[in-house]
Order: C-alpha cells, then structure tokens, then sequence
C-alpha cells in the first residue's frame, strides 16, 4: 500500500543579508511548496537570508514551520513560527534539524549549510538513516562537492554504491518533484534493517 511517508521537510540554507534575489527566489519557491503539499517546514529559525525567505513563503502558504536556532542567534529569530526551540551550542541545534526532519533539502549557503549536508550524508552512508537528502545546485553552486564526490570515488576512498546517497536537482521544482516521488515510496520499502552495517570507507 502506498502512503506518505513525509511529514517534515529540514531544509539547510544560507542565513547571509547578502544573499542574491535568484537566491532568495530559489527558497521562496522551496518553501511555498513545501506549505502547498501539506509538509511542516523545519530550518534554522532566522528570518534573515534564504533562511528568511523559505520560512516567509512557507508562512504566506498557510504552512506550519518550526525552527532550531543558537541562543546567540536569537536577535534574527523569526517571530513567526509555530514553534521554535532555542538551545546553547551547534551540536543540539544540528540535531534538532536533523530528529525533525523525514527528508532533507540543501539550498545554497555557507559554512553552516556545508556542515549540516555533511552530517545528514554520512549519517546515511552509515546507515542510521534512508530519508531523501536532496541539494539544490542553482546554477552550479554545488559543482565543487559533486566533484569532491567524485574524486573520492576514483581514488577508493568512497564506494561507488554511495553515490546516490545525495540527489542533486537544479531547482526548487525538481526537488519538490523528487520530494512527491518519495512520499509516494512503500512504508515498507523506506524502513531500515534491524541492524546497519558500518562502512569503514568514510
């Protein structure tokens, strides 16, 4: 039987006011969609940057949306969420995104963003989790990781097999796309072995 296994959408982005309008356009979208489709919105709690603008979209949907954010981030804390969890340090913050969260979407942005897409990829590498992990590369942002990826690939250092742990799209309507694909998956077929083994070619 089919049924929809997304309930929540974590989405990583850039929090910088610097960010371009294609940018911030790109996350609009995003969170509009993800409002239309009936999925809680999950971020990082700013209302500034592309991190603003897919909360605001959400919000405009009709959506809910909750956000994780560092008690010293708390100055550009969205004041509009249905809930919002602050906490002390990175390591409690990136783990409320990800507990959150059934699937995974990176836009574009800075250190932060690249961190929290790290921890997700490995962590479905490990096998602790099978949720969709989707990166937005608008106009070739993510190039540099893509080649990364192959180049642990070539040199042994990564298998093969794990290449598809990431979905690359170029806009915010292929990853919606992606996104349905997912939620329309068998239960049964997104549930994980009883036991995962560790892969020791991190």
């Amino acid at each position: 039987m089919q049924q929809n296994m997304i309930r929540t959408v974590t989405v990583y982005a850039g929090s910088a006011t610097r960010a371009p309008a294609p940018l911030l356009a790109l996350a609009h979208d995003l969170g509009a969609g993800i409002a239309a489709r009936g999925w809680v919105l999950v971020y990082g709690g700013a209302t500034i940057g592309l991190m603003g603008a897919v909360a605001d979209a959400a919000l405009a949907g009709g959506g809910r949306v909750e956000g994780v954010i560092l008690d010293t981030f708390a100055r550009v804390a969205h004041g509009g969420l249905h809930d919002l969890a602050t906490v002390t340090d990175m390591r409690s913050r990136k783990a409320g995104l990800a507990h959150r969260g059934d699937a995974f979407v990176a836009l574009p942005g800075g250190f932060g963003t690249l961190e929290e897409l790290s921890e997700i990829l490995v962590e479905r590498q490990l096998g602790m989790h099978a949720k969709p992990l989707i990166v937005v590369d608008h106009e070739g942002f993510w190039n540099p990781l893509r080649q990364l990826i192959d180049g642990q690939i070539a040199r042994g250092l990564v298998k093969e097999k794990y290449r598809d742990l990431v979905t690359f799209v170029p806009d915010a309507q292929t990853a919606l796309a992606r996104l349905d694909e997912a939620a329309a998956v068998d239960a049964s077929a997104s549930a994980l072995p009883a036991t995962a083994k560790i892969d020791d070619t991190r």
